[in-house]
């Protein structure tokens, strides 16, 4: 019991030496971003890609407790204004297909889809569908016209973690701090410097919900063939309006 006491307070000891240099390191820390431009030269660098993203949503119940939502998500996208993502989960069965200046998404637990009109390139198509369908969107900052504008606007701080691993992958792990989010995000270290995982805070919402992401199996590719950004509606399908959201749900008083 001794021995773990101590072990407990030297790792304690450790753990409060290492937060004071990141607060006495407070603004933004030059290896951070130069770790964070180099991934997001590389994501502006594409023209088209697919990924899979294995997520991990906290719902915050009226009670406090914060409960895990596990989902997985095929994605495909081309620059300017082409996406299509897949996604299963505990509560989700969706599929959503951008092209151009349209955007439909089809619930299959439902049966039902809207379409609506979004603005002709990713970036804005998607945050007005997320403001829309109140939708999470931790790929939207990769798919912007300039990743590391996106990505570094209202941050405040950002600092070196230090190195980590994400699936058997070395990585350089980051943290991004703005008023009302943090950010973590981890950088392979290898070659080519994809983002491998993403931990995003909502510090506005009550018991300040986490959403983590895994990247797995990113693939550049020159372009996909015109029906993978096709939407069909399946049989016995039926079209829905959007219904207007409060822009205040579930925000802290």
């Amino acid at each position: 019991m001794r021995k773990f006491f101590q072990a407990a307070a030297v790792a304690g000891f450790l753990c409060a030496v290492l937060i004071g240099q990141a607060r006495a390191g407070a603004g933004i820390d030059p290896k951070a971003e130069s770790l964070l431009r180099a991934m997001a030269g590389h994501m502006q660098s594409l023209a088209a890609f697919s990924v899979t993203e294995a997520s991990l949503v906290d719902r915050v119940f009226p009670n406090g407790q914060k409960v895990a939502y596990f989902h997985k998500t095929a994605i495909k996208a081309e620059r300017p204004d082409k996406l299509r993502a897949e996604a299963v989960g505990d509560d989700v069965a969706a599929t959503f297909v951008l092209h151009g200046p349209t955007l439909q998404v089809f619930d299959a637990k439902t049966k039902a889809y809207v379409a609506l009109d979004v603005p002709p390139r990713l970036e804005a198509a998607l945050e007005q569908a997320m403001t829309q369908l109140r939708l999470v969107g931790p790929m939207i900052d990769f798919l912007a016209a300039d990743p590391y504008a996106s990505m570094m606007e209202k941050v405040l701080e950002a600092v070196y973690v230090g190195p980590s691993e994400v699936g058997g992958r070395p990585c350089h792990h980051l943290a991004l701090r703005q008023l009302t989010q943090d950010y973590e995000l981890w950088i392979d270290a290898g070659k080519t410097p994809w983002p491998l995982r993403l931990a995003v805070t909502d510090k506005t919402r009550h018991g300040d919900p986490r959403i983590l992401v895994e990247y797995q199996d990113w693939k550049p590719v020159s372009g996909f063939p015109a029906k993978a950004f096709a939407f069909t509606p399946p049989a016995g399908a039926v079209r829905t309006k959007v219904a207007p959201q409060p822009a205040t749900a579930g925000r802290k008083p």
